[in-house]
């Protein structure tokens, strides 16, 4: 790969990388192409002759955090308590991603064919292995393990700090964690 290529490269990533958080802070609607370029030392025209469009961009954001969610977290359907505990483990070292999945719904309520297939996967794997529980669709099982890992970022503080625990501390985080892994568990054991 020679220099030019190598650079493009490092450009297309550091683009990607703020985007990812600019749309997580701010969603699609309230993000700036500006603010992007700046935080990723990139110059407006590169995003747009790399991307298009700042809809394409978030399409593209979207996109590189459902495949790295996918490889990096990959669904467990024999132990999805152990799964939940892992992906949240994930969101809390990724906090704009969780950010972008809560934007996604309210400015893009139609799934983009990545994210649709992403989570077709899991239904599907979850189907086949016989994960599902009786009577509850595997598409809402996703869709309640997901919500439940999505959960502390959705909490205020006054409610995480109501059994008295510090909010967003590490102790909160590991008992937040371990009530998420039971849960799991429980729905799972029927």
């Amino acid at each position: 790969m020679g220099s030019m290529a190598r650079d493009s490269a490092a450009t297309r990533a550091r683009i990607l990388a703020a985007a990812i958080e600019e749309f997580g802070a701010h969603g699609l609607a309230g993000a700036r192409i500006d603010r992007i370029a700046e935080a990723a030392e990139a110059n407006k025209r590169s995003i747009y002759v790399y991307y298009g469009s700042k809809d394409a961009l978030f399409e593209a954001a979207m996109t590189h955090v459902v495949e790295d969610i996918s490889a990096s977290v990959p669904l467990d359907t024999d132990d999805l308590p152990a799964y939940m505990g892992r992906i949240f483990d994930y969101y809390l070292a990724h906090p704009s991603v969780v950010r972008m999945a809560m934007w996604l719904p309210l400015e893009r309520p139609v799934s983009g064919p990545n994210e649709t297939q992403a989570y077709a996967k899991k239904v599907a794997a979850l189907s086949s292995s016989g994960g599902a529980i009786d009577g509850l669709p595997a598409s809402d099982l996703v869709m309640f393990v997901n919500a439940l890992a999505q959960s502390w970022f959705m909490s205020p503080d006054s409610l995480l700090a109501a059994d008295g625990l510090e909010p967003r501390s590490e102790e909160r985080a590991r008992v937040h964690r371990a009530a998420l892994v039971e849960a799991v568990r429980r729905i799972v054991a029927g």
